[in-house]
């Protein structure tokens, strides 16, 4: 008996991607299937097109990954029975399943350009997109893909885990992998994983993602709650709760990171008679999510790194409801950190140190150099040698030195500064409040922790 309820999706415009005028790079798609026995398998698939003026048709490319690995798990589940044993199916799904939808997507890629040629010549490079997949059959679920997406669990009482994210190593922080890779169907195995199903088993909800959901909240508890809200309700696809749901992303990215923002849902229940039951709401909602940091993804070789552009950021607290089928309503509290730079928003300081956030932020491998470029600077701060409120005053004249003035981190009145181990305070830290990165707040916070507290005996 089928345990799947249909699954549903939606994939929405960034509020950055609006303001700029460019089109959504993420896709989504969830269908049901058939199996060789006519059993009913669920599919639901997330892609991100890296976007950018080298991956220029990548909002075709993203969609056109969801088709082909749709297509290309149909054709497995033609060719073998879902009575076989799991251990091939597993295989299917770190091997030949990649291999088919990386075929498959070449040739659809290949076969766009010959239908609408642009300027110079056709590269697979101009379509790149990541992927991730989640197939439900009666037996088992299984998932793979390549990429920066996400897969969350939720279970019947609420708790949410996050089952699938790209591994640091691969990713080398501010990269992921990409369809348009030459060895990308190689890349599959390490996010792929089957799970046999427990006739027995509570029920629970998979919420598949792209970046954009995760890049919006500050911390990954923040997170795994709205995942847990998203995941409320009977999760039937139907037209109602699709509109509850892209409404909802809409609000996440306008508030939160502004990157195109997707997300699938998929629920498996028990049988027994009786539609499922919704899942109850999460035990604590959102704190809070990630000032807006609008990614201009620019993937170079493997991996791909993907460059984010900040924006003036702010602090915010999140309380959720979902209505429909995926829960009840929803409803915001934006309440706003100010920045500590003392300049107005329009001011050439505070322009010149939003430039150079972004300066920075575009490439995140170059920021440890040049703070430790700037280790005297460190030592003066610490030791109370030079004073933050001239350097940040001077934004305009040296952007970088009222950064690190700004980012200084605070101690008690009266107490003498020591190692500075402990990172800038959250969500308070000034440098949040300019949509800095987390690669430049972690350099930073590393730069604090070598820098001495008092001049050498």
């Amino acid at each position: 008996m089928n345990r799947w309820v249909a699954p549903i999706g939606a994939s929405r415009t960034g509020a950055a991607h609006r303001r700029a005028g460019r089109p959504c790079q993420d896709a989504v798609l969830c269908r049901e299937l058939r199996g060789l026995e006519g059993q009913p398998v669920m599919v639901m698939a997330v892609a991100d097109g890296h976007g950018g003026r080298r991956y220029r048709r990548s909002e075709v490319g993203s969609r056109l990954a969801c088709e082909t690995a749709l297509a290309a798990v149909q054709g497995g589940l033609a060719a073998r029975s879902l009575d076989g044993g799991e251990e091939g199916w597993s295989r299917w799904l770190e091997r030949d399943l990649p291999e088919a939808i990386q075929r498959g997507w070449l040739e659809a890629v290949a076969a766009h350009w010959q239908s609408d040629p642009g300027g110079g010549g056709f590269e697979a490079l101009l379509y790149g997109s990541t992927l991730g997949l989640v197939v439900m059959t009666p037996r088992w679920w299984g998932h793979t893909g390549l990429g920066d997406w996400d897969l969350v669990r939720v279970e019947a009482d609420g708790q949410a885990r996050l089952l699938e994210e790209e591994d640091e190593p691969t990713a080398l922080g501010e990269a992921t992998c990409s369809l348009c890779q030459p060895r990308a169907a190689s890349l599959f195995a390490r996010r792929a994983g089957l799970h046999p199903l427990d006739g027995g088993a509570a029920d629970f909800a998979l919420v598949l993602c792209t970046d954009g959901i995760r890049k919006s909240c500050a911390t990954d508890g923040d997170f795994l709650t709205l995942a847990a809200w998203l995941a409320r309700g009977d999760g039937e696809a139907d037209p109602e709760a699709a509109g509850t749901l892209a409404a909802a992303l809409d609000r996440i990215s306008r508030e939160g990171s502004g990157d195109d923002v997707t997300v699938a849902i998929g629920r498996a229940w028990s049988p027994g008679g009786g539609p499922p039951p919704p899942l109850p709401p999460p035990p604590v909602a959102p704190a809070s999510l990630a000032p807006p940091a609008p990614p201009a993804t620019e993937p170079a070789q493997e991996p791909l790194p993907r460059r984010r552009r900040p924006a003036i950021g702010r602090a915010v607290a999140i309380g959720l409801a979902l209505a429909g089928a995926v829960g009840s309503w929803l409803a915001w509290n934006w309440p706003r950190t100010p920045t500590a730079l003392p300049a107005a928003p329009g001011s050439p300081g505070l322009r010149a140190a939003l430039s150079e956030v972004e300066r920075l932020c575009g490439q995140p491998a170059a920021i440890p150099l040049e703070l430790r470029r700037r280790r005297e600077l460190f030592v003066a701060l610490s030791q109370g040698r030079r004073d933050p409120a001239p350097l940040k005053a001077a934004a305009a004249a040296d952007p970088l030195a009222a950064l690190i003035a700004a980012d200084l981190p605070a101690v008690p009145p009266g107490t003498m500064r020591g190692p500075v181990p402990a990172p800038n305070p959250e969500p308070r830290r000034p440098l949040r409040a300019l949509g800095a990165c987390p690669a430049l707040l972690e350099a930073l916070d590393r730069q604090w922790a070598v820098t001495p507290a008092a001049p050498s005996p």
